[in-house]
């Protein structure tokens, strides 16, 4: 996706600098050398975008820079926060790609537009604006330049609309939204939903109807069911409680279903391994978002269920999906539970 959402921005005429992790040797590699064989994202890269590896990065680049985009998996955010320290010398405009919740204990858990702010003042570095970018945007679809909307959110009016206008181009259509909060819950929460989702495809399966052997109608139950959970969850983390029905959460929520490896970890669930077994086994060495997520909102959704703060019976998904990610239990869900939520 770091690739990917460079499209638009060297289609609106803009020089960037693309700069792999040390992960990324490979790519950067392949890319210095052909930049039409991007070795993982399956389209080529215009001119206009100049490949970078992490150990040529420097603090120039930070100065001429008018944007900064993070796209890090959620663990490698301490990683991107210390480079940021080390050359970003001062504030400038970030948007995070980067999609996940910061906690762990019995408190609500938050997110990067409200984490990063404050490691960014620990670390001596007066705050940047923040823009969460969301919705529903497959890598591969964006860099072929087909029809894509996303929203852009901000606490701040003015730098918002002006990124917007940096990235929006005719195929990739930027809205924007005052609910940073909530773009952002939202983008990390359908991780782990779309797993609950996928389950139900694979969990009433008919192995007699190879033509099309997913059950439909329950998964399509529980996604709706999953949106109505998504929503709570997100205004209780103090976004509001319609973005669940818009691009960051609904629309997000259906691409993330369709394909990834939060999809695939749910199938897997769905016929009968544990996360345990299915973390060792087909997704061996992968990075699932939506298992970081419901580790990270198992306590203080507990908690929360403890206090009162919630009623049980309008979280039967959420229950479910942290049994099987936390507790390592099979992934079974109520249908009777629906209805009455």
């Amino acid at each position: 996706m770091g690739s990917a959402i460079a499209v638009p921005a060297a289609d609106n005429a803009h020089d960037v600098t693309l700069v792999g992790t040390h992960l990324d040797g490979d790519i950067i590699a392949a890319l210095k050398a052909d930049r039409g064989r991007h070795p993982r994202l399956g389209a080529p890269l215009p001119p206009g975008i100049e490949p970078l590896d992490i150990g040529e990065l420097h603090a120039g680049h930070f100065e001429t820079a008018d944007l900064i985009i993070l796209e890090v998996s959620s663990a490698g955010m301490p990683w991107a926060v210390e480079h940021l320290l080390r050359y970003m010398g001062a504030p400038k405009p970030i948007a995070l790609v980067t999609k996940g919740l910061v906690g762990g204990g019995t408190e609500r858990p938050r997110t990067y537009v409200e984490s990063l702010p404050e490691a960014l003042r620990r670390g001596g570095l007066s705050a940047s604006p923040i823009i969460g970018i969301g919705g529903p945007c497959i890598a591969r679809e964006l860099a072929e330049r087909r029809p894509t909307a996303v929203v852009y959110a901000s606490d701040g009016d003015e730098p918002l609309r002006r990124i917007a206008r940096w990235m929006r181009t005719s195929t990739y259509r930027v809205s924007t939204s005052a609910d940073h909060i909530g773009v952002e819950a939202c983008a990390a929460l359908k991780n782990f939903y779309a797993i609950g989702v996928s389950a139900m495809w694979a969990l009433h399966a008919n192995p007699h109807c190879p033509e099309r052997p997913y059950a439909i109608n329950p998964a399509a139950a529980v996604f709706t069911q999953a949106v109505k959970e998504m929503g709570r969850l997100v205004e209780w983390m103090g976004g509001q409680k319609e973005t669940a029905v818009d691009l960051a959460g609904l629309g997000d929520l259906h691409v993330t279903v369709n394909g990834g490896r939060n999809s695939r970890l749910g199938l897997s669930l769905g016929q009968g391994m544990s996360v345990s077994e299915a973390l060792s086994g087909p997704l061996n060495g992968e990075t699932v978002e939506g298992v970081d997520t419901g580790r990270c909102l198992s306590r203080a959704f507990q908690a929360a269920l403890g206090d009162g703060v919630f009623d049980a019976s309008a979280f039967p998904l959420t229950q479910s999906l942290i049994g099987a990610l936390v507790e390592n239990a099979p992934f079974a869900f109520d249908f009777a539970c629906l209805g009455h939520a």
